[in-house]
Formats: C-alpha cells, sequence, structure tokens
C-alpha cells in the first residue's frame, strides 16, 4: 500500500476515534477492566469512522469499489478484538492506548483491503464543488476565525490544533503532508449528539484559516439550529 494512504488511515482512524464523546468511550471501555462495556455502541463508532474513511479514500476489496457497509464491518469487528484492558485505558485518554487501537485497527484493516488516497484536482481554493461546498460557501480571503484556537498536543506542538468557543470545543483541524500534493488542512466537528442538520462532520480546506473558519461556520449553525440549505 503506498506510504501516504498508510498514512491517512491511521491520522483518519486517530482524529476519528479521539472524537468520540467521552460517555461512549466509556460504554466501550467499561468501567473497570471488563466490565459493563456495551458492545452495541461499537457499531455507531464503526459507522461514523466509516463514513470518514469512505469520503476521503479509495477502498477496495480484491480490486473492487469496498462498500460502506463492509467497511463498517471491518471496522467493528477490528474494535471487537480490542481487549478488556486496552479498552479500559481508552476511558482515562491514555495516549498510548489510543495509539496501540489505532494502529491494530489500521493493521487489521489493511490485511483485507486496499487503500489509496482519492484523485485531487488542486482546485480546493477554487469557486468549485469538488470538496464538497456550494460557491456560495466557500471560505473568502478576508474572513478569520473567532474562536481560540491551542495546540491539541501541548507537548509536541504542530499542525494539530481544536478550537475552542468559550469552554466549548468546536473541533479539530490537523494538516498531513503527502508527497506531491498541495497543502490540505482536515477538519473534524467535535461530535455532541446533536442533529447534523445536512452539515458535514468533517472535510478539508487549503489552509489552517479555512479549516478553522469552516468548523466555526458549522458550529455555530448548529447552535442556531441552522439546517444546510444547497
Amino acid at each position: 500500500m503506498p506510504d501516504d494512504a498508510g498514512t491517512l488511515l491511521r491520522s483518519f482512524l486517530n482524529n476519528a476515534l479521539r472524537r468520540q464523546t467521552q460517555r461512549r468511550i466509556r460504554d466501550f471501555g467499561g468501567y473497570q477492566i471488563g466490565k459493563r462495556r456495551q458492545s452495541h455502541v461499537i457499531d455507531a463508532i464503526a459507522d461514523e469512522i466509516a463514513e470518514f474513511l469512505c469520503t476521503y479514500l479509495d477502498i477496495k476489496v480484491n480490486g473492487r469499489p469496498a462498500t460502506r457497509e463492509g467497511v463498517v464491518f471491518a471496522i467493528a469487528q477490528a474494535l471487537r478484538n480490542v481487549s478488556d484492558e486496552l479498552a479500559y485505558r481508552l476511558t482515562s485518554r491514555d495516549d498510548d492506548a489510543w495509539r496501540t487501537v489505532c494502529e491494530s485497527v489500521a493493521v487489521f484493516l489493511e490485511g483485507c483491503m486496499e487503500f489509496d488516497q482519492k484523485p485531487y484536482d488542486g482546485s480546493l481554493t477554487a469557486r468549485s464543488n469538488y470538496n464538497g461546498w456550494k460557491d456560495w460557501e466557500v471560505i473568502v480571503s478576508g474572513e478569520r476565525p473567532r474562536g481560540k484556537w491551542r495546540h491539541a498536543w501541548k507537548e509536541k506542538p504542530g499542525d494539530d490544533f481544536i478550537g475552542f468557543y468559550g469552554e466549548t470545543c468546536m473541533g479539530r483541524i490537523f494538516k498531513i503532508d503527502l508527497t506531491g500534493s498541495d497543502e490540505r488542512w482536515y477538519w473534524l466537528i467535535s461530535a455532541d449528539g446533536s442533529p447534523r442538520r445536512g452539515w458535514p462532520a468533517a472535510g478539508y480546506e487549503a489552509s489552517a484559516r479555512s479549516a478553522a473558519c469552516r468548523v466555526e461556520r458549522i458550529y455555530f449553525a448548529l447552535v442556531k439550529g441552522e439546517a444546510r440549505i444547497l
């Protein structure tokens, strides 16, 4: 599998897993090692991760396009293989545990599927629909973030930020360096279980500023109860 695709797969898995609500992680990990784990939450987690992977990666099984249902099933199976002890460590946001789970899921998926980047036409800053937005939804050059954005990892400053409005986490943005690709900043909306109202939960933009603005636009629209109009 190409290195770029492997990097994307692991980055997407890491961010998609970490954006799960604390309640979901607690249900997945239990309240003691092996105690009160809720297996039904695995399907919900797998479904959300699969939506992200299928949107931004070309996934095949034996040379044929994988179905979304097949990707969900594979992710769920990989999560069911996580031991009780490791799952419980996730509830305390143990970084080593997160990395171990992410890598184990990635290796499992790579064993039954092939992953590659989806074609990119370089038009992120153009007034096009390539990355899912209509002309009137494009982030304009003068737009600036309103919230506070800080490094996701204090001990490892880098191209990974979490945005807050007051005490509320709005979402996350991060950059992945891909060989032969223009800059991309991926963004994720914090999951709180509220209705999405037609707004996507993840995507990408051409710069950190644009990605942060995109997160804030969606966050404030959801706070106001505004549905996306196409």
